[in-house]
């Protein structure tokens, strides 16, 4: 597959996403309302995108089908939660849980 094929589906499926998205707020006659009732929802988005994108990392350290435990990466993740559940945004938690890895495997 040659790169204009490629960045060619990458607008297509996002321009796809952006629609099926953009529809569900149309429907809607107000979308003020529709904002206040997925309030309560949009604030579990932030923990549950974090999950998504530290657990696998975590969890399978190596390409195999096992489970692999490695004592630094599950002190790194406990910081990352400490810090997740301080701080109201995504970024901090990933920057200060990655620090907080390599600083352990630096002086581990």
């Amino acid at each position: 597959m040659d790169n204009l094929s490629l960045w060619l589906l990458f607008f297509a499926a996002g321009l796809g996403t952006f629609l099926i998205r953009l529809s569900f707020i149309q429907l809607h006659a107000s979308s003020a309302a529709l904002i206040e009732r997925s309030k309560p929802i949009l604030a579990l988005l932030p923990p549950g995108i974090l999950a998504a994108l530290c657990m696998p990392g975590i969890v399978f350290t190596r390409p195999t089908n096992e489970y692999q435990i490695d004592p630094l990466q599950i002190v790194a993740a406990l910081v990352t939660i400490l810090i997740a559940k301080y701080s109201s945004s995504v970024f901090w938690p990933v920057v200060g849980g990655m620090l907080c890895l390599w600083l352990l495997r630096a002086y581990g």
